[in-house]
């Protein structure tokens, strides 16, 4: 099921090389993508941060801007 993402939060271990994204969704609760790459979290930062509004399926693990994509 997609929710809508209102806000996010980045973390970034540089000894690890590994980051960390929270999408908090709507109704408040959250959803943790960790052990991301570099490339991975920016290409998702950069989602998040130019497209508006963004969902995300926990099941399928996708994020998109379109609310009726089904993966």
């Amino acid at each position: 099921m997609q929710r809508r993402v209102s806000y996010h939060d980045v973390a970034w271990n540089r000894r690890t090389q590994q980051g960390a994204l929270r999408l908090t969704f709507d109704d408040r609760t959250h959803a943790d993508l960790r052990g991301l790459s570099q490339e991975e979290l920016s290409l998702l930062c950069n989602m998040l941060r130019a497209e508006k509004p963004l969902y995300y399926d926990e099941t399928s693990e996708t994020l998109t801007t379109d609310a009726s994509y089904s993966a």
